[in-house]
């Protein structure tokens, strides 16, 4: 920070700011080399989407005909700067800029702080994102008479969903770092996108609905009433749409009004760049944030004593009781570990609503194949698989005191596999029994047995494994940092993805091979005595890999440790 004293030339504090800006981008990949990776798969999954969005609207802008192409222009820069809008709700935790409320106590012009803000978003994600739009706008518009005031318009924009970016993050921010938001944030989000089919499909059910409910004559009525709908009348009063009216009025002619609507834009992006700085000296003078600013007194609860109820634990040793019940509590207490309790209650409708809503139903039991029940192992080994494995991270920043207790370490897995039997076993039971009323034949009831059996066996693996191939979670975070986003490495990458999946299939052969010899042969006692042998087999594998991932725990713990912390924000 010392070149950014008082003996530079003010001339060099803009590019010194973009240093510093450049420098943070690029520690956050040499300092987790995992992320090299996450960024190439957002590139490869996003990147072929955002082109084809680009090139889409610039064969709009450029085919359309009337009023359409300044009609899309302002679709999709109102859209865009509601994107940048959301973004620091829903994605702060991603953020890598300069904290600026850090640089006001240096001698910077206001105009090096606010331009260096401007320019620093070109190292983030979004900004690489939205580029190819505003090129296909220089596309569609660069080469008209209305050049000028399209580039003009692209600027203004750009600007505008820089800095409203930057207001929500510091008029709310008090709200969006609290403990309370990050929690209800990771649930909802979460939910969202595990309903992402169900709310497609009744997307697409509500449309089949309203047209076909609409005669020749309304939908007539309506094909009209859309063509001579002006929707750029409604967003021009957003401060990105009256760039795209402006656009609108140069190609007509009007220059003066189109100047006007450049000036109204320009405007509010002066008033809302002014009380965006007071807010940040709000922030650097200690005034806090506007709401949620300043964190409420706790007053001081008198805890009650607790009187002393029996609980199904108390048929445990003490000190598997209190390891399990410290498993449960923590379970619901952790935000990310209670979406994935709702997550693991939920999966079933998800994987079993498409089956069921596309089944037909008419012709009884009859239409649903008979071998349905050899699904059902499948479906445990995934629903434990994703439930337990990387099991050892969930325990956080505790992970170093839990490891200074007297406890055997094959008693913390051991603990921590029963409660995941508790979380993963009620969902899949639920679904099960389902399937087993509909359909009533043994291959269904013995599926559910063998199932439940190679489940647990699975457990085994991924507590071998969360020794093994560790991946650190940041609890503190709004949402589960993935394992390229919080110092995983390749070789552990693609170990999740790889040997652990493979590792439980291979264990769990001998009871999928007399499940599917007794299904092959017609032969219900072999399911049955295959059913009690998975069942069995299952619990003396997870001991075994308790017992494993116990000794392992030991020898690499100073390893483990260093592993799992993660790195300094």
């Amino acid at each position: 920070m010392a070149a950014l004293g008082e003996t530079n030339p003010p001339r060099s504090q803009l590019g010194t700011l973009l240093r510093l800006r450049g420098k943070l981008t690029l520690r956050q990949f040499t300092r987790e080399r995992g992320r090299i990776i996450g960024a190439l798969v957002i590139i490869l999954v996003f990147g072929p989407m955002i082109i084809g969005a680009a090139y889409g609207t610039a064969v709009g802008y450029v085919s359309l005909e009337d009023q359409w192409p300044t009609a899309l222009l302002g679709g999709v820069l109102v859209g865009m700067w509601f994107i940048w809008l959301v973004f620091p709700i829903v994605a702060t935790s991603l953020n890598e800029s300069a904290d600026i409320t850090h640089l006001l106590i240096f001698p910077i012009s206001r105009r090096d702080l606010i331009f260096s803000t401007l320019l620093g978003t070109l190292f983030d994600y979004p900004t690489y994102l939205m580029l190819p739009l505003f090129f296909s706008v220089f596309v569609g518009f660069g080469f008209s008479r209305a050049f000028p005031i399209a580039i003009l318009a692209i600027l203004l924009s750009y600007g505008h969903m820089v800095l409203i970016g930057q207001f929500i993050t510091v008029s709310i921010g008090g709200i969006l770092q609290s403990r309370r938001f990050r929690d209800i944030a990771i649930v909802f989000f979460s939910l969202i996108g595990s309903s992402c089919y169900f709310i497609n499909l009744a997307f697409q059910r509500g449309i089949e609905r309203f047209t076909d409910s609409l005669s020749l004559q309304e939908e007539e009525a309506f094909s009209q009433a859309f063509a001579n709908w002006q929707p750029l009348n409604i967003l021009q009063w957003f401060p990105t749409g009256a760039p795209a009216r402006a656009v609108q009025q140069a190609l007509a002619g009007s220059w003066e009004t189109a100047v006007l609507w450049l000036l109204y834009s320009a405007v509010l992006l002066a008033v809302l760049t002014w009380v965006w700085f007071q807010l940040l000296n709000r922030l650097a003078t200690g005034g806090g944030f506007i709401i949620g600013g300043r964190p409420a007194e706790e007053k001081e609860k008198r805890v009650a004593p607790k009187a002393n109820r029996r609980s199904l634990l108390d048929m445990l040793p003490a000190d598997l009781a209190a390891l399990v019940g410290k498993e449960l509590r923590s379970a619901w207490r952790i935000p990310q570990r209670r979406v994935g309790l709702v997550q693991g209650l939920l999966l079933p409708v998800f994987m079993m609503g498409p089956f069921l809503y596309s089944a037909d139903f008419s012709g009884g039991v009859s239409s649903i194949p008979r071998w349905f029940g050899l699904s059902l192992p499948f479906y445990a080994l995934f629903l434990f698989w994703s439930t337990s494995q990387n099991m050892l991270a969930w325990e956080g920043r505790g992970l170093p005191a839990l490891l200074l207790t007297p406890q055997p370490r094959w008693r913390l897995f051991w603990a921590k596999g029963l409660v995941f039997l508790l979380i993963a076993g009620i969902p899949y039971l639920i679904v099960s029994g389902a399937v087993t009323t509909i359909l009533r034949d043994w291959l269904t009831i013995a599926g559910m047995a063998t199932g439940l059996g190679m489940g647990i066996s699975a457990m085994a693996v991924t507590a071998v494994g969360s020794v093994l191939f560790p991946i650190p979670i940041n609890l503190e975070a709004k949402r589960t940092r993935g394992t390229f986003q919080s110092g995983g490495n390749f070789k552990t990458g693609c170990a999740v993805v790889t040997v652990i999946p493979i590792s439980i299939i291979v264990v769990n052969l001998p009871a999928a091979a007399m499940l599917g010899s007794a299904f092959f042969f017609n032969l219900p006692w072999l399911g049955f005595v295959g059913a009690i042998f998975s069942l069995v087999y299952g619990f003396g594998i997870l001991y075994a890999g308790c017992r494993l991932a116990g000794n392992l725990l030991m020898e690499r713990e100073p390893e483990l440790v260093a592993t799992m912390k993660l790195p300094e924000e």
